[in-house]
């Protein structure tokens, strides 16, 4: 009797986990963040593990509770453009052309804010195909952005403008694009981890419930034009704010941190030593071939369970909802 009441007290007095860390499993996500990045591998993260001072110290990519895989392709493109990518994660769909059409199918946002979530978007450096703003451009998408926060970090920036500094509090109304004012004599000052945290903590500061979209193309510009160090501090801003919410994650068991890339870029590392080096400061031995056919994704926090194995890009949504 005593035997059989040991090992029901052990089995009651187990913790659930997922990849050797404390989880709750079927948590509903209402705090969710979600950050986009272009051209990320898994492998490029060698780029912040190597230049610490030992092997041991390990990057917010690798506190993830969930590793999993997409397959890039869609309908129409087995390698499309990242910002099409990016698109059917948003809408759970296949069928993204490229075209002013993609914006008639309903984004995440459209499901989330009938539930009474804000919704904010922050945009690094885009093109003008790369951008969401590129729905208002679309005759019959004028609404695509409607009710939402936007905020952009990019030296252009129109004549009227609305903006945001880190050192300023500004009450923020949808339905608005913030530029950065920092980025108005033509090169950023401010960083885009302290521009995260900023218009995060504002945003988030009385909603209950939300989606901060986080979209970021520099990474990817700077790895096509060999910049491995621009590459490398991009990765570091990106591995500083991925720490930041992990911690939130970690603290709050309603809270998802997602983090999604999409056209990954295929880089060949040096093999070590001085070659290493000179990879970096020049860009030597870099070789961009195609793009893979696969991208990672890393997340933490509520419903990470869900997203772990290998699937579309597009079922990222539905694993979103799922359970």
């Amino acid at each position: 009797m005593i035997k059989y009441l040991f090992f029901l007290l052990v089995g009651c007095a187990q913790v659930t986990s997922l990849n050797l860390q404390k989880h709750q499993f079927g948590q509903i996500p209402t705090k969710i963040v979600w950050i986009q990045v272009a051209g990320l591998s898994e492998e490029h993260i060698a780029l912040l593990k190597y230049s610490y001072p030992s092997t041991n110290i390990k990057t917010n990519f690798e506190s993830a509770l969930c590793v999993g895989k997409t397959w890039e392709y869609n309908l129409f493109k087995l390698r499309p453009e990242s910002h099409e990518g990016f698109l059917s994660q948003l809408t759970g769909k296949k069928n993204i052309k490229g075209t002013c059409e993609d914006y008639s199918i309903k984004p995440i946002w459209s499901y989330l804010k009938n539930k009474n979530y804000k919704v904010g978007v922050f945009e690094t450096e885009t093109n003008s195909k790369q951008s969401l703003l590129a729905a208002n451009k679309c005759e019959n998408s004028k609404d695509y952005l409607d009710d939402l926060f936007f905020w952009k970090m990019t030296s252009k920036i129109p004549k009227k403008a609305n903006y945001f500094h880190v050192g300023e509090d500004t009450q923020f109304k949808t339905d608005r694009v913030y530029y950065d004012r920092s980025c108005k004599t033509g090169e950023c000052y401010s960083t885009y981890a302290s521009n995260v945290e900023k218009t995060f903590s504002t945003f988030s500061k009385n909603n209950k419930n939300y989606l901060y979209l986080v979209r970021d193309f520099k990474f990817a510009k700077h790895l096509r034009k060999n910049q491995v160090a621009a590459a490398k501090a991009q990765l570091a801003e990106l591995n500083k704010i991925i720490g930041e919410f992990a911690a939130l994650a970690e603290k709050s068991n309603d809270f998802m941190l997602l983090v999604t890339s999409s056209e990954s870029h295929n880089v060949s590392f040096p093999r070590s030593g001085n070659q290493w080096q000179a990879y970096e400061k020049k860009g030597k031995f870099l070789k961009n071939k195609k793009s893979q056919l696969i991208s990672p994704l890393f997340v933490y926090g509520a419903r990470s369970e869900n997203f772990c194995g290998i699937y579309d890009q597009s079922e990222i949504l539905g694993r979103i909802f799922s359970g």
